[in-house]
């Protein structure tokens, strides 16, 4: 492995009661908000830990903040959407929403405004945390599997079945695009710039749909727009998917997909279409992969224990362990500063970088691109 070691020591490591469903930054300040299967919701601000939710036997699945940081919400097992305003003394319950047996495992923030998308059952409803009412109710025509606001946030993406479906947010009546595949969507991704969507699908898959083509198709009198990519012949299911955020994303992305024991690796080449590679080096199944802002550094994580750190997604440089039964999920700091890491025992694992390190990958990422 290459000699820098872009990562120090452990900064923190916790315990929740059981497996760790979900972790998430806020985009701005050291808030990490973390949930378990066992219904915990726990807030930590600069490391300092308070409890918003106790174990309650109902797993905790969609955690987010809002784009300013002011807002959480939590949902899962119980069909209950719980959201807290996050002030400057203490967090503050403001309201639940409940449906019922209907199990919420999705859900988003709006980037710009205060409003909340979340699935339950065939429907879409985004709350307007702000106002305290609901802003639009979508309805598609069988279960939501996942859901994706673009990064501007004037588009919002839901899978259904074979189709993905594309509204304004200034038209809620009907979807601007409805993109149909050949399985059912499983994972969907806007790239950094939103330039592109991907959509992993059940048949071991990855659709990409350039939204260019689509704007560009609408704004002419072309009936026929080119072709989203498909990525297939993956070994199995593809269970996770990220966007690096590197200089040149829109005209040459690179997009990350676990799939088995292994991360395979695509990146558009202009002219010559997307190619691949392998990163092979994980004895278990590969859960979760996320490329450190603006470096393309990559962490991917499986459930054998190991989190390996991949220089431009290319070079192996680090290997960190810490949770003994295997990992579940990851997520970096929005400034790159800090890796968190759940446990399948209720782990929390969180490194932080070494002070020269980001000058170093953003040179060498450079020199490779």
């Amino acid at each position: 492995m290459h000699s820098v070691k872009p990562l120090v020591d452990i900064t923190i490591d916790r315990s929740l009661s059981e497996y760790i469903t979900a972790l998430v930054w806020a985009p701005v300040g050291n808030r990490l908000a973390i949930a378990s299967g066992a219904g915990e919701v726990v807030l930590w601000q600069d490391f300092q830990e308070t409890t918003l939710q106790a174990p309650n036997s109902t797993s905790i699945d969609a955690l987010g903040f809002s784009g300013d940081g002011q807002w959480l919400a939590a949902a899962g097992q119980a069909g209950i959407v719980t959201l807290w305003r996050l002030s400057a003394d203490s967090p503050e319950l403001v309201k639940t929403l409940t449906w019922g047996s209907t199990w919420i495992d999705r859900l988003q923030w709006h980037p710009h405004q205060p409003w909340l998308a979340y699935n339950c059952s065939k429907t879409v409803h985004i709350w307007d945390a702000g106002q305290g009412e609901t802003l639009a109710t979508l309805e598609l025509p069988a279960s939501v599997q996942d859901l994706s606001w673009s990064p501007d946030g004037t588009l919002l993406a839901a899978s259904a079945q074979q189709r993905v479906y594309i509204w304004e947010e200034s038209r809620w009546i009907s979807p601007q695009y409805e993109w149909e595949l050949m399985a059912a969507s499983r994972v969907l991704k806007w790239s950094p710039e939103g330039a592109y969507l991907a959509s992993a699908n059940q048949d071991n898959s990855v659709g990409i749909l350039t939204w260019d083509n689509i704007r560009a198709l609408k704004q002419s009198s072309e009936d026929e727009a080119d072709s989203p990519a498909l990525l297939a012949g993956l070994p199995g299911k593809v269970r996770q998917v990220a966007w690096a955020d590197v200089p040149d994303a829109k005209q040459s992305p690179i997009l990350a997909t676990a799939t088995r024991n292994l991360v395979a690796m695509w990146i558009l080449i202009p002219d010559e279409g997307w190619q691949s590679w392998v990163l092979d080096l994980h004895q278990g199944t590969v859960l979760d992969v996320a490329f450190q802002p603006q470096t393309g550094l990559l962490a991917s994580l499986s459930e054998d224990g190991c989190i390996l750190l991949w220089q431009a997604a290319v070079e192996p440089v680090q290997v960190l362990k810490g949770a003994e039964e295997g990992f579940s999920c990851l997520t970096w700091h929005p400034t790159g500063e800090y890796l968190a890491a759940g446990g399948q025992q209720g782990e929390v694992l969180v490194w932080s970088l070494c002070p020269d390190a980001r000058q170093q990958l953003l040179q060498q990422l450079e020199a490779l691109l």
